[in-house]
């Protein structure tokens, strides 16, 4: 739980939640981050009660999280992050939790649904069992439409860490995103999972087939794992895709899943020489991208006009507790990018 909570919050200066002067502490760092961008004091004032619900939250279910606060821009437009991650239980029910209001059991509860209403753009990462973390975002001004991700992952049952793990980078202009299978499950799995985020994130800029290369001669002497990654371009949706192992990764439209080619075999495993396939794609306005391990089964789709306007945490949420298995770690990645 703690490699998971420093992941997390890597690269920043955050402020440990350990009382209310804690989370008076992080309201003053937005509002300071907030005048140095340039938003207006009542987007700064959303953007403080942000941190407000999200560290009493903290409090009062997860025994132990942090606050980071960044600058952050998007289309050349500043804003600012707020970073909110902690090692309780994970939120257990999404759906009630986003919709609030009232206390949720073992959830964030009714902060939750105002923090998505206070900001402009939420991301979730929520591991049952292991940690939530909540990324809330305020810019200059507005965007047109809300760009998020939403996770979900759990552990093999009995098992304390998940070998299934991922990764997400907002870039100004794009979307990168990677989701690892460590090979089998438990504490083994899950250092060859996590020696994936690490790799990714030392040189997020490659291309994905690169990037999966380079993971092939880093994961030598691990488990090994399957990984897909995809790199989305704002505003056009133009999406390049690497993937080799068992990872599923959809596209999802309204009565229709397009699902893009995956190289069979494992990462950091000596083999023949891997010949990784490159995808092109598009993603339009409303529809969803979609990447889980093979603890979600092979009939995985989003085809639903509803589900697919819904918050992408919702959707990943929906998909784990329809389609994830019993007998394996689990994860689902759920992203929309306008």
């Amino acid at each position: 739980m703690e490699a998971l909570l420093n992941r997390w919050l890597e690269g920043t200066d955050a402020v440990l939640t350990l009382d209310e002067a804690s989370i008076s502490q992080a309201r003053e760092r937005v509002r300071a981050v907030g005048r140095e961008q340039g938003l207006a004091g009542p987007e700064v004032e959303r953007l403080a009660i942000v941190v407000s619900e999200l560290g009493h939250n903290q409090l009062a279910h997860a025994h132990g999280g942090a606050i980071a606060v960044l600058p952050v821009s998007r289309g050349g437009v500043a804003g600012v992050e707020v970073i909110a991650a902690d090692r309780g239980k994970g939120i257990a029910d999404p759906v009630a939790a986003l919709r609030g209001p009232g206390s949720v059991t073992g959830s964030l509860g009714q902060g939750l649904a105002g923090v998505v209403r206070q900001a402009d753009e939420v991301d979730f990462d929520v591991r049952w069992g292991e940690g939530t973390c909540v990324r809330a975002r305020k810019y200059v001004t507005p965007p047109s439409y809300r760009a998020e991700v939403g996770v979900i992952g759990r552990a093999y049952p009995g098992e304390p860490v998940s070998g299934d793990h991922a990764l997400w980078q907002w870039g100004d202009n794009e979307l990168v995103v990677g989701v690892v299978d460590g090979l089998g499950h438990g504490v083994d799995a899950h250092e060859a999972a996590d020696r994936t985020i690490e790799l990714l994130r030392a040189q997020p800029l490659l291309s994905p087939e690169l990037l999966l290369q380079r993971c092939d001669a880093g994961l030598k002497g691990t488990r090994g794992a399957a990984l897909a990654v995809a790199r989305l371009q704002r505003g056009s949706g133009a999406l390049v895709h690497a993937c080799v192992g068992n990872i599923a990764t959809l596209l999802c439209r309204p009565g229709q899943v397009e699902a893009l080619a995956c190289t069979p075999g494992v990462l950091g495993i000596a083999q023949p020489r891997l010949r990784i396939r490159r995808s092109e794609a598009s993603l339009r306005p409303g529809e969803l991208l979609v990447m889980h391990s093979d603890g979600l089964n092979t009939r995985t789709t989003v085809e639903d006009a509803v589900l697919l306007r819904r918050h992408p945490l919702e959707v990943a949420y929906e998909l784990m507790t329809r389609f994830g298995k019993n007998h394996d770690d689990a994860l689902v990645l759920v992203a929309r990018s306008g």
